[in-house]
């Protein structure tokens, strides 16, 4: 499949078994895209003429493959020249084997094949087992790959990296995401005991629905499994295991380009894979990922809206239904204080259980009148939660959390203003403490 961006395979070797193997997948690469091979040898001595000779034979046994390569030797350390020659050559991508000749150094610094991941302004491909590799770039075969996703930008890189693989050749993906319970049950507003193993109902259904969301923006629904898993510890050892359950012959993974000291101080995702998958790795940098083809509009199809009951601000109701699709939904939210058993030398008035429930029920009801009579012919579902905290702003946060909002809509006491700024405001929370965007309605003018 001959390409119009003829840019270079780029593939290191230092004439290794391992070496050869990788470079064999580079060049099955390099054939099916209909673009050139860059053979490139790392040397901290220049001149060696056994260097010279080893090139020449291990070009001339590619060429023979069908290859069309060019084959140079560039003195330094390994992994500095492989990751400044793909920016000098604007290479797609950088092909290695996962071991060499120079194993001792690994104990201490990482292999040249983690140090050039790490530091590679493009897509590196680290070659375990090149067999299926090749026989996918031959269009024999599907080629198994599991992503290590989550919801950062490298993520996002590691997943447009998996469409590019697609317009390669067939592909059977398989996603996997590792959240660690305590964080997710924080985020989310659920309270209760949340496990030692996996994640509790409340919190799997959401997070398969928003890493199902996240991986159809990019790469569509169809033919894609997710498999989400809760975990106290290690990220990397369930990816490796979820991996090697989906018999995966490519593991991807985004990662960021740590240099010097910092890549001793960051823990990281693709450096643990690096280590312990025992198949293929790829590790994708953000900027190595092609932006998409202009800005691309984002559906609002879940809207969450805030009201106080106790305030006058159903004005902000109607703001949130008209920001909504047609055939989207709209959740109407509440936050009142949560019902507790009173102590003994709690004097007053004390609410039972039913007369809470009851309390709720009238809220509810409160909430389903403020929807728009033409909502429903517009066909905007409305729903409705009394959620129960003493944190207002945190429960907003968390239900639209829950929700999965596209966009929070919460009325202000007041207008912006000296005011606002020293006593704060639920709306100002939701401000500093959401992570959806937010759309604050302003009273109306008196």
């Amino acid at each position: 499949m001959a390409i119009t961006d003829p840019k270079p395979i780029l593939c290191g070797t230092d004439f290794s078994e391992n070496a050869r193997r990788a470079a064999n997948v580079a060049a099955a690469l390099a054939k099916r895209l209909g673009v050139p091979l860059r053979l490139v040898h790392a040397s901290v001595i220049p001149g060696v003429l056994r260097t010279d000779e080893d090139l020449r034979t291990e070009a001339q046994r590619l060429h023979g493959a069908g290859a069309d390569l060019t084959a140079e030797v560039i003195e330094g350390d390994a992994d500095q020249v492989l990751a400044q020659a793909a920016q000098q050559y604007a290479a797609r991508l950088v092909v290695v084997s996962s071991l060499g000749r120079s194993a001792p150094a690994r104990w201490l610094l990482g292999s040249v094949a983690e140090r050039t991941a790490e530091s590679s302004p493009v897509p590196t491909l680290v070659v375990r087992d090149a067999t299926p590799l090749e026989a996918w770039a031959r269009g024999e075969r599907a080629l198994k790959v599991f992503v290590g996703a989550d919801f950062t930008a490298s993520s996002d890189a590691a997943l447009r990296w998996i469409a590019e693989l697609r317009e390669i050749g067939p592909c059977e993906v398989v996603v996997g995401f590792v959240g660690w319970p305590p964080e997710e049950a924080a985020r989310l507003g659920v309270s209760g005991a949340i496990g030692l193993s996996g994640n509790v109902p409340a919190i799997q259904r959401v997070l398969e629905r928003d890493v199902r969301e996240k991986v159809a923006r990019v790469l569509g629904g169809e033919n894609v499994e997710v498999r989400v898993v809760g975990n106290w510890g290690r990220t990397d050892a369930p990816l490796v295991e979820m991996a090697v359950e989906a018999q995966a012959d490519l593991v991807v993974v985004g990662t960021h380009r740590w240099h010097g000291l910092e890549r001793l101080r960051h823990g990281s995702v693709s450096r643990g894979l690096l280590h312990h998958a025992p198949m293929s790795v790829a590790c994708v940098p953000v900027p190595a990922a092609a932006p998409m083809a202009g800005p691309r509009m984002r559906e609002c199809r879940r809207v969450l809206v805030a009201v106080d009951l106790n305030e006058p601000h159903g004005f902000a109701a109607p703001h949130g239904y008209s920001i909504v699709q047609p055939g989207g939904t709209v959740r109407l939210v509440h936050v009142a204080a949560p019902f507790h058993l009173p102590s003994p030398q709690s004097g007053g008035a004390v609410s039972t259980q039913m007369e809470h429930a009851q309390f709720v029920a009238e809220c509810e009801a409160k909430l389903r009148a403020l929807a728009p009579n033409d909502a429903e012919a517009r066909g905007i579902t409305t729903e409705v939660e009394c959620a129960e905290s003493r944190e207002t702003a945190e429960a907003i946060c968390a239900a639209a959390e829950r929700f999965g909002a596209d966009v929070i809509c919460v009325g202000s006491h007041t207008r912006p203003g000296f005011t606002a700024k020293v006593l704060g405001s639920v709306s100002l929370g939701v401000l500093q403490g959401g992570r959806r965007p937010v759309l604050v309605v302003w009273p109306p003018a008196e």
